[in-house]
């Protein structure tokens, strides 16, 4: 039930305290935007006429990621200065190199993730039939392309990562049968479920 005072029993609509948004008092409460929102979760109107969710979530695990990965690449550019630095040849150095590919690369690999637990963001749009999911930091990262006319009813579901953590994703039914998911690491429930109601708002 909606609060009395939300609801304008003239106009027939009422206000969800949770985003600010004003419409039907049964699209309302058929949204389920009585889920407090998260503080790491702004809202915003985006570049579609549409509406824009972005999370911003602080991982202290960045932060030991950020420690490993220095001394890991010190290390690393330490042996391989030294690999130069020797009298060995050329076809020694090279397959020395090609062995420490996959050491150089975690190197790389490792504070990327890092930073991205650390200052990272997931931006939500959706307006004019379709969605766009971005991650990243700042305006550097990955987008991804959904469905989205107002008509689907998103919900949360648990994925195994297959290093044995349950993720808490949200799921979009999609024209072609499937569910287009997403989220950001091992986000809690409260921001998926909140990411759900939000989007079950009818569309703009």
């Amino acid at each position: 039930m909606l609060p009395g005072e939300d609801v304008n029993l003239r106009t027939g609509l009422a206000l969800c305290r949770s985003c600010g948004y004003t419409g039907k008092a049964d699209d309302v409460k058929r949204a389920g935007f009585r889920v407090e929102k998260p503080s790491c979760i702004t809202l915003d109107k985006c570049s579609m006429n549409g509406r824009r969710l972005v999370y911003r979530r602080f991982g202290w695990e960045g932060l030991a990621l950020m420690v490993f990965a220095a001394v890991w690449d010190s290390a690393l550019v330490s042996f391989l200065s030294n690999i130069f630095s020797s009298s060995i040849s050329n076809m020694h150095a090279a397959v020395l190199l090609l062995f420490l590919l996959p050491f150089v690369m975690a190197g790389i690999v490792v504070p990327v993730m890092g930073l991205l637990l650390l200052f990272g963001r997931m931006v939500v749009e959706v307006g004019r039939g379709q969605g766009t999911v971005f991650r990243g930091i700042g305006p550097v990262g990955w987008s991804w392309r959904f469905s989205f006319s107002g008509k689907e009813t998103a919900r949360v579901v648990e994925v195994k990562s297959p290093k044995g953590a349950v993720l808490q994703l949200v799921a979009v039914p999609q024209p072609g049968g499937k569910d287009f998911r997403f989220g950001w690491g091992n986000q809690d429930v409260q921001v998926a479920e909140y990411i759900c109601a939000w989007l079950n708002r009818k569309s703009v």
